[in-house]
């Protein structure tokens, strides 16, 4: 047995030392990294409705696109829902009716995606909406946004149907503002 100046045997089988090492570490850490990303990506996406957070965002949207109209044009306008959708309306003085907004296709006729519904009350009392697009001789919003920047009191929920989620648009307290609401509420 061969021995050293020190008096340690050489001929012994090394043992290797024990732990990882700094490669092993890193390749570990990387493959959790990945792994944390992608749940955390897909309960974003799974987490909430993308088609009815786009809904309530495109009519949040142009609602506010129409209050800013009847400030700069000083002229009334509405929101008049029916079911599987909504449209604009602008009140014509001279014929002392509401009218479809014609000429801006921003303001054109929306139906809402499936599965989505919509339910308006007024002043607390809710409305029952008509089952399709009206005449324009009975044409009548259930929102209206003035000129003044006054929005008359109502409350508008649009709500996936088989989750019983739900985002609520009404009037804020003390300005012309409409305040946007998500609720998580049981399917009715």
């Amino acid at each position: 047995m061969l021995t050293s100046a020190t008096g340690i045997s050489t001929n012994s089988p090394r043992r290797p030392i024990g732990g990882f090492t700094l490669i092993e570490i890193l390749v570990v850490l990387l493959i959790i990294g990945i792994l944390v990303a992608g749940a955390s990506l897909s309960l974003g996406v799974l987490g909430r409705d993308s088609a009815l957070q786009k809904e309530s965002d495109r009519l949040s949207a142009l609602m506010d696109y129409l209050r800013d109209q009847a400030a700069l044009q000083n002229r009334e306008y509405g929101l008049r829902c029916f079911v599987g959708g909504y449209e604009f309306l602008v009140y014509d003085a001279r014929a002392s009716q509401w009218q479809k907004v014609q000429g801006d296709d921003t303001l054109r006729t929306r139906r809402l995606p499936t599965g989505v519904t919509m339910r308006v009350s007024i002043e607390g009392r809710q409305i029952i909406l008509p089952r399709e697009q009206a005449k324009n001789d009975e044409l009548a919003p259930q929102v209206m946004l003035f000129s003044s920047g006054e929005l008359n009191l109502f409350e508008l929920m649009l709500q996936r149907e088989a989750t019983g989620e739900a985002i609520r648009f009404e009037p804020a307290k003390d300005s012309d503002r409409i305040t946007v609401t998500a609720l998580s509420t049981t399917p009715a």
